[in-house]
């Protein structure tokens, strides 16, 4: 198990640098960070996952105030 966890890091963190390479890329050769973003946000729903987190923050911060 502890060789699998090995392997789905290694994955993970090769994924992680692809994509920074590739927006790295992309604004080298021009692109502005709001047309990364809006593409990145039409793709993955960047905005929905920011709200989400954002509410369940609040959430959880209202309850471990109480």
């Amino acid at each position: 198990m502890k060789h699998a966890w090995h392997i789905i890091i290694l994955v993970v963190l090769v994924a992680l640098l692809l994509g920074i390479i590739c927006i790295g890329v992309g604004y080298m050769t021009g692109a502005d960070m709001s047309r990364i973003v809006s593409v990145l946000d039409a793709n993955y729903n960047l905005s929905g996952y920011y709200q989400y987190f954002s509410q369940f923050s609040a959430e959880l911060s209202n309850v471990l105030a109480a």
